[in-house]
């Protein structure tokens, strides 16, 4: 790549501390796949991230202020950077003001559809602020074929599907041992993710069933309840809150079935990795569920009651999938065809 082609990714609110939902995970894996196909991509990252050192990695002021202020850098602006990608976070609304080309892949239609859940921060940035700067980014693009479909409705342009992949390196995972009667779900504690229903349907699992959630805690009356909901299950309920990955993977490995019930989703990153590891699944019977869940996941209604819903966990534990199955499902997803995908439709 010519020096004036070279790819940037605005990595600096992904790489805020203790801060790793589903957007931070896929931009760091996109990052380096990236870099693994274009040597001289850059990375610019939050100067209080526990990333390791590298020749591809730039150190600037973390944080939102961090994140508004990236273009006046002298880091920043001694780079002859062809396209800035962000792939998790809008760029600064400086960068919209120039005339840098911004490649942006924007995960969901959440933030329109039922923005009202979300905090006050998170409908200026992700909803206000995109709407208004979505008109001048180079290229729109969405994970998913669904996504990319609501979003050019929404957004009145072309918006293209780039694909998503498991947010941790499944290969890392331990061997596999014996599966405790225990559900595991995973994402931020909000509304959107309808823990209600999971929370309703402990309370009808055998008394030797457990429910781990992993997640840290976001907004909405069930991030406000939460701590009441774990300790009204005496210790049927264990929160892990931002946990590791090596601890994602135990649980992942160590449960008898994985269950999501969101409301909505842009992909459902923890599904896929839960489906490439062999688990049972049950979810929501969600358009994009149906597009991303392995051959073998259950599916249920919103409207299902809660002990139902308890007796299908159960049932669907009973029946891990075959062995052949799970390997043709997990090498579905890749992030060396995204980041090939991406490198290929960016403007140089």
């Amino acid at each position: 790549m010519t020096p004036h082609s070279t790819i940037a990714v605005d990595l600096v609110l992904a790489t805020r501390p203790k801060a790793s939902t589903g957007i931070e995970r896929y931009a760091l894996n996109l990052f380096e796949a990236l870099g693994s196909i274009a040597p001289d991509t850059i990375g610019f990252v939050d100067d209080a991230s526990s990333l390791p050192e590298a020749p591809n990695l730039i150190r600037v002021k973390g944080g939102f202020k961090g994140w508004l202020s990236l273009p006046t850098t002298t880091a920043f602006r001694q780079r002859k950077i062809g396209t800035l990608l962000c792939p998790a976070f809008p760029p600064s609304p400086l960068v919209v003001a120039s005339k840098l080309p911004v490649a942006r892949i924007i995960h969901d239609d959440f933030p329109w559809t039922r923005g009202h859940a979300m905090n006050l921060r998170g409908r200026m940035l992700f909803r206000h602020f995109e709407g208004l700067a979505a008109p001048r980014y180079a290229n729109i693009f969405a994970p998913t074929d669904l996504m990319a479909r609501n979003l050019t409705q929404i957004l009145r342009r072309d918006v293209g599907t780039i694909g998503n992949a498991p947010g941790i390196d499944l290969s890392k995972a331990p061997p596999q041992a014996a599966r405790k009667p225990q559900v595991v779900a995973v994402g931020t504690i909000e509304p959107r993710k309808n823990y209600e229903a999971l929370v309703a349907a402990q309370r009808h699992l055998p008394q030797d069933w457990s429910v781990a959630v992993v997640g840290r805690n976001g907004w909405g009356q069930i991030a406000t309840d939460w701590d009441n909901h774990v300790a009204a299950a005496q210790g049927r309920l264990a929160w892990h809150g931002h946990a590791s990955d090596e601890t994602l993977l135990e649980l992942y490995r160590e449960s008898s079935c994985f269950v999501s019930m969101s409301l909505a989703e842009g992909f459902n990153m923890p599904l896929v990795e839960a489906g490439s590891l062999g688990l049972p699944i049950v979810c929501s019977d969600i358009e994009i569920h149906r597009s991303v869940a392995p051959q073998w996941a259950r599916f249920v209604p919103l409207s299902i009651a809660p002990e139902e819903l308890a007796r299908i966990i159960t049932e669907t534990a009973q029946t891990p999938p075959d062995a052949a199955a799970v390997e043709v499902y997990r090498n579905t997803f890749s992030w060396g065809s995204i980041a090939r995908n991406i490198k290929n439709r960016i403007a140089p």
